[in-house]
């Protein structure tokens, strides 16, 4: 994977210098600085990343399409399922929950039961989703980090595309049909492409990726205290109520 991304920024680079043309008009649009902004940024992420991880840093991105949110939306119903579980638990219909966390494709709530059958003490249930914990970050972070990375090198690129592009400039003053004007708003529009690219989509989708998995831990502590709370509220019942 960091071959390719190499490969891509060799490629950045030497687009970068390709002829860009002498156009007379200016125009907000320059093919020639998107892509180097494009492509230099998805450089980055496969050399700072594993397949995996690339991979996942792209499919992130379907969390803000509606219809293919998933992480957002498993959030959302593994507390609906979380407070379900409780519910049944508290009332006494526990044979209910334990069939219900079965069920469930979500292992923090079978654990949770578990924890729940098993009278497990505090120790034991942060230790648990300690670890539970840890696997959300390590599966999350690296593409949320990411996301949070090119919202530092997008500006980066475009400077890069904004530096080839005038010495690409430097190179034709000579010609007599130079527009200095035309040529250094396509120059300039690298710089402008990689700030709004950064601070206008970047930064915002790491910010938003980000709170999607505060969402998840803090469903994840949630559970943890929902554990400690019925174990605990078993222990002071008489011992023949609390077997239910």
């Amino acid at each position: 994977m960091q071959i390719f991304g190499f490969i891509l920024l060799a490629f950045v680079v030497w687009f970068g210098f390709a002829d860009r043309g002498n156009s007379q008009v200016i125009s907000a649009f320059d093919f020639h600085a998107l892509v180097m902004v494009v492509a230099g940024s998805c450089a980055a992420v496969l050399i700072s990343s594993s397949h995996s991880t690339a991979l996942r840093t792209v499919l992130c991105l379907r969390e803000f399409v509606p219809g293919l949110r998933r992480f957002g939306r498993a959030s959302a119903e593994m507390e609906a399922e979380r407070e379900q579980v409780c519910a049944l638990w508290r009332e006494g219909k526990r044979s209910q929950a334990l069939a219900l966390a079965e069920q469930s494709r979500f292992s923090a709530l079978r654990q949770l039961v578990d924890l729940l059958l098993n009278r497990a003490p505090e120790v034991v249930s942060a230790k648990v989703f300690l670890e539970l914990r840890h696997e959300e970050i390590s599966l999350w972070q690296p593409a949320i980090n990411n996301w949070e990375m090119l919202s530092k090198l997008g500006p980066s690129f475009g400077m890069v595309g904004t530096i080839t592009g005038m010495i690409q400039m430097f190179r034709n003053m000579t010609s007599d049909n130079l527009n200095i004007g035309a040529a250094m708003s396509l120059a300039l529009l690298a710089t402008l492409y990689g700030v709004a690219f950064g601070a206008g989509v970047a930064g915002p989708v790491g910010h938003y990726l980000n709170g999607l998995l505060d969402e998840r831990l803090g469903f994840l502590e949630r559970c943890e205290k929902s554990a400690n709370e019925l174990v605990s509220r078993a222990g002071s019942l008489p011992r023949e109520q609390a077997r239910g």
